[in-house]
């Protein structure tokens, strides 16, 4: 009896842990297939639910970080990811072109509203659409340098992908001014780091405006010199040497002001796909290599390289699970997909179905556990375009 016993507790053991390790990831990652051949249903129902966001009177109120600052942040940020996705979906899927243009347009009335504004004006002290035209602007510390990329950064690239599907853009005037005003204050910065905040540097925030300039160049015909050289001088100076992670923040003097983090750099090669893709595809391959983890079939990307010991997270890294990141492994699906990793982009997608718990009702998709934000910056990386010959 006693080898009978032992073969049959065997084989409920084995189909206990094959069950386990493979059900559950198979479960939540049906769908990743799909999402990274840019299937065009999945791609309509995420759609509508972020439209019913974007119609819906969201104010910072729909946001509790207990700060005014980063409420603001992340009312900005629903509707930037938002334009980004509707503006990626209409690229990939002619038959949504019409509806998703003008969402769009939408999101980028609410961008302009001086509610949305806010944030930004509060920490400079001057309001960032008034700073665009003056090469004096002053911002209530003083500084001649009112960069503004914390809002002009992210709202340049929306409007240089709007332009792209629309020529006829009627806000093409203001993303000209915005690019000139970027490609003035770059020449005029021998870091070539413009400040997110006074006295705040953040590649990754730079790496949003240097995307919109090279999108804006390609859309107009116009060769924008400071791509180039940013992106060089980016390789050699704000890519950590041993990780080949992306800077966090940087001091005036171009010094590391905090440890190269996954958040940072997974975002970041998502904006530089507009500029650089070997860039991109090389910060991507950073995160993949150094950053990646995960169990039973479910990734997750950490938000410090193993490296760093002491980091905490913050608002940029959300909440930080046995060192992996919520915001580094949501950003890192936009890498998998436009560099052709589709293993990692499945393994990261089982995690965000298994967490985000999506519902679908009349035909709208919805993140339960996401908010505004959550299903807007998903809906951005979900339809970031794969990289093309």
């Amino acid at each position: 009896m006693r080898p009978r016993f032992w073969i049959r507790s065997g084989l409920v053991l084995a189909i206990f842990a094959t069950t386990t390790w493979v059900v559950p990831q198979l479960w939540c990652g049906r769908e990743a297939a799909g999402w990274y051949a840019g299937d065009e249903a999945l791609q309509a129902e995420l759609g509508r639910g972020l439209e019913r966001w974007v119609h819906r009177p969201l104010s910072t109120a729909a946001f509790h970080t207990s700060s005014a600052s980063f409420d603001g942040e992340w009312l900005f940020g629903t509707y930037i990811m938002a334009a980004l996705g509707f503006g990626q979906s209409a690229t990939e899927h002619p038959a949504l072109r019409t509806r998703h243009v003008a969402l769009m347009a939408d999101c980028i009335d609410r961008l302009l509203s001086p509610e949305v504004r806010a944030f930004d004006a509060a920490r400079w002290g001057s309001d960032p659409i008034d700073s665009i035209d003056s090469i004096d602007s002053i911002d209530s510390l003083g500084s001649d340098a009112a960069d503004h990329v914390s809002y002009l950064g992210y709202l340049n690239l929306v409007l240089s992908l709007h332009r792209q599907l629309d020529p006829a853009s009627r806000f093409a005037a203001l993303n000209d001014r915005i690019t000139r005003k970027f490609e003035r204050r770059y020449l005029a910065t021998p870091s070539l780091l413009l400040e997110t905040y006074p006295h705040e540097r953040y590649p990754v925030d730079n790496a949003a405006a240097i995307g919109s300039i090279a999108l804006h160049g390609a859309v107009t015909h116009t060769e924008h010199a400071i791509v180039r050289r940013w992106c060089d001088l980016a390789k050699a100076r704000y890519v950590d040497r041993a990780t080949g992670l992306l800077m966090q923040a940087v001091h005036a003097d171009g010094s590391p002001a905090d440890a190269p983090r996954g958040s940072g750099t997974a975002l970041g090669a998502y904006f530089l796909s507009f500029a650089d893709r070997d860039l991109s595809a090389a910060l991507h391959a950073a995160v993949a290599s150094q950053l990646v983890g995960g169990v039973l079939g479910f990734g997750a990307v950490r938000e410090y390289p193993a490296t760093v010991t002491h980091g905490r997270g913050d608002v940029d890294s959300g909440p930080i699970m046995f060192g992996f990141g919520v915001s580094a492994s949501g950003f890192s699906l936009s890498g998998a997909r436009i560099h052709h990793d589709a293993r990692t982009f499945r393994s990261l997608y089982a995690t965000v179905y298994l967490f985000g718990a999506p519902y679908t009702s009349d035909g709208a998709r919805e993140l339960v556990t996401g908010g505004p934000i959550g299903n807007a910056i998903l809906f951005a990386m979900l339809t970031a375009q794969p990289a093309r010959p």
